[in-house]
């Protein structure tokens, strides 16, 4: 166990380390700078100065040593359109919002997900089937910003039932909330539907029904922890997805997270807050993998720990 852990661990850090490397290297392909978005174009003795106030008149390599050292430190820099304020407490503020908004859309999105897969499993090329097949082939393909302009058009234009946008008061919050459930509870109906078929067609199902056992009990106490496997592997960097911020989900609800500072830093040339933001979610979803695949290989028993085969 051990050494699977060492191993996966080590593929993380350098996946992040290489992942590093080419957002750094895209971030600063980008044409423009910080200092080329003004109205009144600054001059060009005042921009050399700023820049090699800031460091960006330094070669690439010597940049990106400089920031992942602070980095290693927990230093992420000052955002330039934010100067009396530090990266990462922009980035603590942000993440409340995005972080409720979406936590709460994997919890609600992912068990009735589940529980549409299973229904569409155990009763198979029924309506049920049909109607859990739809709706996750639904959310799956339409876009979240054309489901989140649909959600307002419906619920709040139409029927007038909650706002069309905004943060504070938690009514506000069911919309996106729904819009952020769309994703989890399509990908969870697919797979719970899929690991459930899976499951029963396996020979041991079979062994059970001939040695008398129930169905009801054949069903919870056997094929349900087995498809549970897959399904919990795929929960955490699902979360991560969701709760770091859906930037059209947040654009369209004016949703205050991190969404926005991620447009903004884009459009501004903002590196110190880019490159923070793109890290610690690269950083979040290495780690999520890696605790998923530990899970996984705590949870399945055929798999060899030892690093020799699965």
């Amino acid at each position: 166990m051990l050494q699977f852990i060492i191993r996966r661990t080590l593929s993380m850090l350098a996946t992040f380390f290489v992942v590093s490397v080419i957002i750094f290297l895209m971030m600063h392909a980008i044409p423009g700078g910080p200092f080329d978005g003004y109205e009144m174009p600054l001059p060009d003795n005042i921009k050399a100065k700023l820049m090699a106030q800031l460091g960006l008149d330094k070669p690439l390599w010597e940049q990106y040593v400089r920031y992942m050292w602070g980095v290693f430190h927990l230093d992420f820099g000052v955002p330039y359109q934010s100067p009396g304020e530090t990266v990462m407490g922009l980035i603590a503020h942000a993440w409340v919002p995005s972080l409720v908004l979406g936590g709460l859309g994997v919890l609600i999105g992912a068990p009735i997900g589940i529980l549409l897969g299973m229904a569409a499993a155990l009763n198979r090329n029924s309506w049920i089937d049909y109607l859990a097949s739809g709706i996750a082939t639904l959310g799956l393909t339409i876009p979240v910003f054309v489901i989140s302009t649909l959600l307002i058009l419906v619920f709040a234009v139409w029927l007038h039932w909650t706002p069309a946008s905004g943060w504070g008061e938690p009514r506000r919050w069911i919309l996106p909330i729904m819009a952020y459930a769309a994703v989890p509870l399509a990908t969870y109906a697919r797979y719970a539907r899929s690991a459930m078929l899976d499951t029963l067609n396996k020979p041991f199902v079979t062994v059970l029904r001939a040695k008398g056992l129930s169905e009801r009990r054949i069903i919870f106490q056997h094929v349900l922890r087995n498809s549970a496997i897959p399904m919990i592997t795929i929960f955490l960097p699902m979360f991560v997805g969701i709760a770091t911020g859906s930037i059209f989900v947040e654009a369209i609800f004016r949703v205050p997270g991190l969404g926005a500072y991620f447009v903004s830093s884009i459009q501004k040339r903002d590196y110190p807050l880019e490159m923070a933001l793109m890290l610690m979610i690269s950083a979040l979803f290495c780690i999520s993998y890696l605790i998923s695949d530990i899970l996984y290989a705590l949870l399945n028993p055929r798999i060899r720990l030892g690093g020799k085969a699965r």
